[in-house]
């Protein structure tokens, strides 16, 4: 168990009964609250790759549910390419048939996943302006795809490293969001920058949970290089709440590779 150096005190989350798993038990699955699900029956998902289980859960929790994903590292294209590969990789005898078919069935899986009358995707790249026909901003995204008058989001958001870059035009928005589920990534390398993104959602958010990626290792520090996060709309904090000092929390938490042993860490108690 690694101990943190005191200047990460201020991310120690806001312990929480209502703490709530959706997803896979292992790279896919995220920490939100339970009670603030219940309210909310919309999720934005900026990225989503060809791991879903998140996003399905959602639905599953209220029929009434309904979500918009921008993910553009995924679409029809994509599939199609693997499918051609794999077909291409058998005659070389580099796949085999059964790995084939298994392509074929996750094209399928998408196909009727994206086609749900209660999802709407798009293969479209998050970015700060809507400068090409792949890319889209957080401004149009709110005010063009969400509803003027929805409130009670849901926002998940892992775009590999992007994060940082958009988070201020994120917070534009805040009052429309209650729970905002986030992965950071590359710590190790811009702590600074984590740092100062933390203290600007803190105006508006309070940390519920975190948990390490642990497909990457500590930094020098001890924090997780890639860390999950969830915040919470501060109009929903009671201000007696205590605090949780040690993660990851046991059967709620599960390590993002099976293969490897949960990172540990805690904060120092004040």
């Amino acid at each position: 168990m690694k101990t943190l150096p005191k200047d990460y005190n201020f991310i120690t989350p806001y312990k929480s009964i209502n703490l709530h798993r959706l997803g896979v038990k292992k790279d896919g699955g995220y920490i939100i609250d339970k009670e603030l699900l219940k309210m909310s029956n919309f999720l934005i998902s900026f990225g989503m790759a060809e791991e879903y289980s998140f996003e399905e859960d959602f639905l599953k929790f209220n029929v009434n549910n309904k979500l918009i994903i921008f993910d553009f590292s995924i679409s029809h294209t994509h599939y199609f390419k693997e499918v051609f590969k794999n077909i291409r990789r058998i005659f070389k005898f580099k796949r085999t048939f059964k790995e084939l078919v298994l392509c074929i069935e996750n094209y399928l899986r998408f196909i009727k996943f994206t086609n749900k009358k209660n999802v709407e995707f798009h293969s479209k790249k998050i970015t700060l302006e809507d400068d090409t026909r792949q890319n889209i901003s957080i401004k149009n995204i709110f005010e063009n795809y969400v509803e003027k008058d929805r409130d009670n989001i849901t926002l998940k958001i892992d775009i590999e490293g992007t994060e940082y870059q958009v988070i201020d035009n994120i917070l534009l928005y805040e009052k429309k969001i209650d729970q905002l589920v986030m992965e950071y990534h590359d710590t190790h390398l811009r702590k600074d920058e984590f740092f100062e993104n933390i203290k600007k959602i803190q105006k508006y958010f309070y940390i519920s949970h975190l948990h390490a990626n642990n497909y990457r290792k500590y930094n020098s520090d001890g924090f997780p290089i890639n860390i999950e996060i969830t915040f919470l709309n501060k109009k929903f904090l009671n201000n007696s709440i205590e605090k949780n000092y040690v993660y990851p929390i046991n059967e709620l938490d599960y390590p993002n590779n099976p293969q490897e042993k949960d990172l540990e860490f805690s904060f120092e108690v004040n």
